[in-house]
């Protein structure tokens, strides 16, 4: 009973432990000006004007806008008073679905060996024997999710259109896996995206990201 108990807390243990170690893999790219620097007050809006009322965007944008103040900057109250503007953008494919074969093997109770070589006075321990018998056939589906981020500076935005905007800095985040939702994952993909900003510009940094929320 006391292995019994140990071996249950030992599985346990590996359970949680292999839980612990679910990482999000990250592709991050990331671009600025020279003279570009993190100061001075800034205001995030979404890429698509669509988003202005969303909820979903409300709930980013504040974890955005700790990510700017940690970065530097101060938070403008709107627009129209702040010197940048954070343009945001984010999204999912619709998922591309594969086929995967995994192997069924035979029962491993079947034990072999276990007799005393006479010649050589030592003990042949038992070995377990399994074999192929079949396959059986599971889809998977993965998705692209990616998040986008440019600085811009606000006098730009006001004085023509949005096509002659000043760009400072632009960085962007891309992502694979099962999940396929993005507020599964945001939390992931904005921690890389900040990690070490800005960055070397020009560079993509591959990173694994500690997961610990649910899809």
């Amino acid at each position: 009973m006391k292995h019994l108990k140990l071996s249950i807390l030992l599985l346990f243990v590996t359970f949680i432990t292999a839980c612990s170690m679910i990482k999000i893999n990250t592709s991050t790219t990331a671009f600025y000006t020279p003279e570009f620097t993190s100061t001075g007050s800034i205001a995030v809006i979404p890429a698509d004007i669509e988003n202005n009322n969303s909820l979903e965007f409300s709930h980013y944008k504040q974890k955005i806008e700790d990510k700017l103040r940690l970065a530097g900057y101060s938070i403008a109250a709107n627009s129209d008073t702040a010197e940048y503007i954070a343009i945001v953008a984010y999204g999912i494919d619709d998922g591309e679905t594969s086929l995967i074969s995994t192997p069924i093997f035979s029962s491993p109770n079947a034990l072999r060996g276990g007799r005393l070589a006479k010649s050589k006075h030592r003990y042949s321990m038992p070995r377990y024997h399994r074999r192929v018998i079949g396959t059986s056939t599971s889809s998977i589906t993965t998705y692209n999710r990616a998040l986008a981020l440019d600085i811009v500076e606000a006098s730009s935005l006001k004085n023509g259109p949005e096509d002659d905007a000043k760009k400072v800095y632009e960085s962007r985040v891309k992502s694979v896996g099962e999940c396929g939702v993005v507020a599964g994952v945001f939390n992931e993909l904005l921690e890389a995206m900040f990690t070490n900003f800005p960055g070397e510009s020009g560079q993509t940094i591959n990173a694994k990201i500690p997961y610990d929320g649910q899809c």
